[in-house]
């Protein structure tokens, strides 16, 4: 099997790293290494191998986006949403579409993304109130979605909308193309995760093909947990994200510290500078080793594997804020003054505890889970 960590991390070294700051300071889309990505195979990886992929599993997500982040947090996020999106349509669509959709993504390099978030529900993007009326042979979506990651840079959004007449859970699948949809990409303001573009997606009398409509039905397609794949897996490459800024975090914050001179000695000679030094380590250790064991956990179905994906985000999240804080103590004034990377991480990592679910829900569900109760 692949090392998809050691792949993603020579891409991300070379591709990704060297630019991170100009993506930070100019807060633009990357769109030269997501084409870089697209051209390397990287949003083939979860097709299966009949169809001109890899096959890959949960592995992938987490050990891919984990490398991208640790280059910038910021492609890691765009690469999920990817793969998310991807994921759903490979578990729930029909034969046809998902030929279709293969066939984008295989030979075209087409991108993937969600738009589920909403201004009035937030991070319960289970609460839709998106407006969709069926037709015969098509749909008229009505509606805003609020935080869009890759806005106006993926071919395809994956949103979600209130239950049919039928009772039929759904989500479509919209093309950037579409007639009537728009991103308002001045409302992106966001203080760190700048290449983004994370921003409102409007949708207005848009008409859309009935095939674009994706049932969700767990009967035909069972679900191993409470929740549906395709949730998994975001979660899974959240840990990823934050796994990888955790780590950047650790090396920049040594660098400093081992660079820092004053006459003959250096920061990282200092005993409490080591001792931040250690906790900095440890908090990586901790995140990576959580989201390996969850992975592994949830690969072979077992019956906590979701748990332990949840509690993986939770980790990276909260370690990859408390590295942020250790490393600004140890940056110091260069690093309060912007000098370095240290500051950009930290903004990155005050992301993690805001995305769906939000940390305090996501501890909620944990404990749910773990008492028996339903999460949802």
């Amino acid at each position: 099997m692949r090392d998809y960590y050691k792949w993603a991390k020579e891409f991300s070294d070379k591709y990704i790293k060297p630019v991170a700051e100009e993506i930070d300071e100019k807060g633009k889309f990357p769109k030269e290494i997501f084409d870089k990505i697209k051209e390397e195979g990287f949003f083939k990886v979860l097709v299966p191998t009949e169809y001109g992929g890899e096959g890959a599993g949960p592995e992938a997500q987490a050990f891919i986006t984990q490398a991208f982040a640790e280059g910038a947090a910021t492609v890691g996020l765009g690469y999920t949403m990817h793969n998310v999106a991807l994921k759903f349509v490979l578990t729930f669509a029909d034969e046809d579409f998902k030929k279709f959709i293969i066939k984008e993504v295989v030979e075209n390099n087409k991108m993937l993304s969600l738009a589920r978030s909403e201004f009035e529900s937030g991070v319960h993007v289970f609460k839709s109130q998106t407006q969709l009326e069926e037709f015969e042979d098509h749909a008229a979506i009505n509606g805003v979605k609020s935080m869009i990651t890759s806005a106006n840079y993926a071919d395809y959004y994956l949103i979600s909308v209130p239950k049919n007449s039928k009772g039929e859970m759904k989500n479509w699948l919209i093309p950037r193309e579409s007639e009537g949809l728009s991103f308002k990409e001045s409302d992106w303001r966001g203080i760190g995760m700048k290449g983004n573009n994370s921003c409102p997606m409007i949708m207005e009398n848009i008409k859309l093909d009935n095939k674009y409509g994706i049932k969700i039905c767990r009967k035909t397609c069972p679900q191993p947990y409470e929740v549906n794949i395709d949730v998994i897996y975001f979660m899974t490459g959240l840990a990823g994200v934050y796994s990888g800024v955790c780590q950047s975090l650790y090396e920049s914050a040594l660098n400093h510290a081992e660079n820092r001179k004053y006459g003959e000695s250096s920061l990282a000679d200092i005993e409490p500078i080591q001792v931040h030094i250690s906790k900095l380590y440890a908090n990586v250790l901790a995140a990576k080793g959580a989201l390996e064991s969850a992975v592994n956990s949830f690969a072979k179905l077992e019956e906590d594997g979701f748990r332990k994906i949840m509690t993986a985000r939770i980790i990276a999240s909260e370690n990859s804020i408390e590295n942020a804080n250790i490393a600004m103590r140890i940056g110091g004034g260069q690093a309060y003054n912007r000098k370095g990377n240290i500051e950009r991480l930290m903004r990155d990592a005050y992301a993690s505890q805001v995305m769906f679910p939000s940390i305090d829900v996501l501890k909620s569900w944990v404990g749910k889970d773990i008492t028996g109760n339903s999460i949802l």
